[in-house]
């Protein structure tokens, strides 16, 4: 047992780069199995609080089996469709309400039990998740009005490049593509952030602007970690729809507490090496570095 004893978070003189990725892999795989049953415990707390967010998404029109079946709405009226059905548009309009005061600050407390985890420091975890969704819930809460607004966005942009353009200027279908295909990075950019905000928001003391400059950075500073990040959790999630009744159990039981180990675990030696050691000696008394602005340490 001594493979997993070892702390391979020690390169140590002479070691080279493969050999830590290849050290930095098996300690992900020792992590994952010491912590099995409380990554379990995580997901289905978070799972729970999901429930608003997740029934909001399914009474929305992209989830709703009359677009999905239609063919001629789905390519001529998505982008003219309301964002919710009739029938389920007060239900889903609370849910998506409900789930801001509830997903953001939840996923901080998610975070904050998976970096602790990642740090290999111990956690209890229903009272962690509960504590920090708590102290950053102001914070979170912000984010997550960030995100709706940033979604609805991306949401009716892309259904106008992609549905309404090619209708109203037929001979737009070049402009048409771009800007379908601009969106769609843009969205994707806008996910990476995240996978270091929440780090940021539950181990810095750092205000709304800074954090998302700072995710800015290292989103486009470390893309090719990102990608791979973003591979993985993305062929997690295709697993668990081509095997959707296995899929729908892996949700609820391990699904996102792996992907958000994952994440964590890759993001978090880069803020690090950028963020904590370059202001050790003034986070050495407290659990949350006083920090004001990482902008100029990172580039």
């Amino acid at each position: 047992m001594g493979l997993f004893n070892h702390n391979y978070s020690e390169a140590g003189p002479g070691v080279s780069k493969n050999e830590r990725e290849k050290k930095r892999f098996f300690l992900f795989l020792d992590l994952l199995g010491r912590k099995f049953s409380k990554l379990i415990f995580l997901n289905i707390i978070y799972c729970i609080t999901l429930i608003p967010l997740f029934l909001g998404l399914r009474l929305s029109v992209m989830f709703n089996p009359l677009i999905i079946s239609d063919g001629v709405l789905n390519a001529a009226n998505l982008g003219k469709a309301p964002l919710f059905i009739l029938t389920g548009d007060i239900i889903g309009i609370i849910c998506i309400f409900v789930s801001l005061f509830l997903t953001a600050p939840a996923t901080c407390g998610f975070t904050y039990v998976l970096r602790n985890m990642q740090r290999q420091e111990h956690t209890w975890v229903f009272s962690d998740f509960r504590e920090h969704f708590a102290k950053n819930f102001k914070q979170a809460f912000i984010i997550g009005v960030i995100d709706v607004v940033a979604a609805l966005v991306l949401y009716f942009a892309y259904t106008f490049y992609a549905y309404s353009m090619p209708l109203l200027w037929p001979d737009s279908s070049l402009i048409s593509s771009m800007g379908s295909c601009f969106i769609i990075i843009a969205s994707l950019l806008f996910v990476i952030m995240h996978y270091y905000i929440f780090v940021m928001m539950v181990t810095f003391d750092l205000n709304i602007r800074s954090i998302m400059k700072n995710a800015v950075i290292f989103t486009l500073s470390k893309m090719p970690l990102n990608l791979f990040l973003t591979a993985i959790v993305a062929a997690v999630i295709f697993l668990s729809v081509y095997y959707t009744y296995v899929g729908i159990i892996a949700v609820m039981v391990i699904t996102l507490s792996f992907c958000g180990f994952v994440i964590v675990f890759g993001v978090y030696p880069t803020i690090e090496k950028y963020m904590i050691d370059v202001q050790k000696n003034e986070s050495d008394d407290s659990d949350k570095a006083d920090v004001k602005d990482f902008e100029d340490t990172i580039l």
